[in-house]
Protein backbone atom coordinates (compact mmCIF):
# COMPACT_ATOMS: atom_id res chain seq x y z
CA UNK A 1 0.00 0.00 0.00
CA UNK A 2 1.04 3.81 -0.79
CA UNK A 3 2.19 6.04 1.55
CA UNK A 4 -0.65 7.75 0.38
CA UNK A 5 -3.08 5.71 0.38
CA UNK A 6 -2.44 5.02 4.09
CA UNK A 7 -2.79 8.73 4.68
CA UNK A 8 -6.04 8.49 3.24
CA UNK A 9 -7.38 5.81 4.93
CA UNK A 10 -6.15 7.62 8.56
CA UNK A 11 -7.39 10.67 7.68
CA UNK A 12 -10.81 8.63 6.86
CA UNK A 13 -10.81 6.80 10.45
CA UNK A 14 -9.98 10.50 12.25
CA UNK A 15 -13.17 12.43 10.21
CA UNK A 16 -15.35 9.44 11.07
CA UNK A 17 -14.54 9.60 14.61
CA UNK A 18 -14.46 13.18 14.44
CA UNK A 19 -18.63 12.62 13.67
CA UNK A 20 -18.86 9.69 16.54
CA UNK A 21 -17.61 12.17 18.97
CA UNK A 22 -19.97 14.93 17.69
CA UNK A 23 -22.80 12.82 17.73
CA UNK A 24 -21.86 11.51 21.49
CA UNK A 25 -21.82 15.05 22.61
CA UNK A 26 -25.05 16.27 21.44
CA UNK A 27 -27.04 12.78 22.52
CA UNK A 28 -25.36 13.48 26.15
CA UNK A 29 -26.77 17.50 25.50
CA UNK A 30 -30.12 16.33 24.67
CA UNK A 31 -30.00 13.46 27.88
CA UNK A 32 -29.07 16.10 30.15
CA UNK A 33 -31.63 18.69 29.12
CA UNK A 34 -34.43 16.14 29.31
CA UNK A 35 -33.67 14.83 32.62
CA UNK A 36 -33.33 18.97 33.78
CA UNK A 37 -35.91 18.90 36.28
CA UNK A 38 -36.84 22.28 38.09
CA UNK A 39 -35.69 22.06 41.81
CA UNK A 40 -38.35 21.59 44.51
CA UNK A 41 -40.37 24.94 45.03
CA UNK A 42 -39.78 26.78 48.07
CA UNK A 43 -42.83 28.98 49.34
CA UNK A 44 -43.01 31.91 47.44
CA UNK A 45 -40.64 34.44 49.20
CA UNK A 46 -41.36 38.26 49.34
CA UNK A 47 -38.90 39.96 47.52
CA UNK A 48 -37.62 43.47 48.02
CA UNK A 49 -39.12 45.82 45.67
CA UNK A 50 -35.75 47.43 44.32
CA UNK A 51 -33.19 44.32 44.77
CA UNK A 52 -29.80 45.85 44.86
CA UNK A 53 -27.38 45.10 41.24
CA UNK A 54 -24.80 42.75 42.01
CA UNK A 55 -21.24 45.09 41.02
CA UNK A 56 -18.32 42.87 40.35
CA UNK A 57 -15.38 43.27 42.76
CA UNK A 58 -12.13 43.96 40.90
CA UNK A 59 -8.65 43.57 41.77
CA UNK A 60 -6.07 46.17 41.39
CA UNK A 61 -4.64 43.89 38.77
CA UNK A 62 -7.82 43.21 36.76
CA UNK A 63 -8.22 47.41 36.79
CA UNK A 64 -4.68 48.01 35.60
CA UNK A 65 -4.86 45.46 32.64
CA UNK A 66 -8.38 47.28 31.85
CA UNK A 67 -6.49 50.89 32.24
CA UNK A 68 -3.80 49.08 30.11
CA UNK A 69 -5.83 48.30 27.42
CA UNK A 70 -6.89 51.98 27.27
CA UNK A 71 -3.72 53.13 27.14
CA UNK A 72 -2.17 50.38 24.37
CA UNK A 73 -5.46 52.00 22.07
CA UNK A 74 -3.79 55.80 21.98
CA UNK A 75 -5.84 56.91 24.95
CA UNK A 76 -3.41 57.39 27.49
CA UNK A 77 -5.28 61.21 28.13
CA UNK A 78 -8.69 59.37 28.84
CA UNK A 79 -7.40 56.89 31.44
CA UNK A 80 -5.22 60.10 33.17
CA UNK A 81 -8.51 61.92 32.84
CA UNK A 82 -10.07 59.10 34.64
CA UNK A 83 -7.29 58.59 37.35
CA UNK A 84 -7.99 62.19 37.84
CA UNK A 85 -11.89 62.06 38.52
CA UNK A 86 -11.01 59.58 41.10
CA UNK A 87 -8.68 61.50 42.85
CA UNK A 88 -5.35 60.17 42.38
CA UNK A 89 -2.46 60.84 39.48
CA UNK A 90 -1.70 57.19 39.68
CA UNK A 91 -3.65 53.89 39.99
CA UNK A 92 -1.78 52.72 42.79
CA UNK A 93 -3.75 55.92 44.35
CA UNK A 94 -7.22 55.20 43.82
CA UNK A 95 -8.80 53.84 46.62
CA UNK A 96 -10.30 49.93 46.07
CA UNK A 97 -14.07 51.09 46.62
CA UNK A 98 -13.70 52.70 43.46
CA UNK A 99 -12.49 50.11 41.27
CA UNK A 100 -15.88 49.34 40.25
CA UNK A 101 -16.48 52.49 39.36
CA UNK A 102 -13.46 53.49 37.54
CA UNK A 103 -13.10 49.69 35.68
CA UNK A 104 -16.69 50.78 34.26
CA UNK A 105 -16.07 53.64 32.54
CA UNK A 106 -12.75 52.56 31.57
CA UNK A 107 -14.71 49.86 29.89
CA UNK A 108 -17.49 51.84 28.37
CA UNK A 109 -14.38 54.16 26.58
CA UNK A 110 -13.14 50.99 25.73
CA UNK A 111 -16.60 49.88 24.02
CA UNK A 112 -17.47 53.16 23.13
Amino acid sequence: MSKMSNLDLVLDEMITAGHKMIDAATALREMFSETAEPETKEPAKKEDPKPEPETKTYTFQEVRGIMASLSGKGMKAEAKALLTKFGASRLSEVKEDDYAALAAEAEALLNG
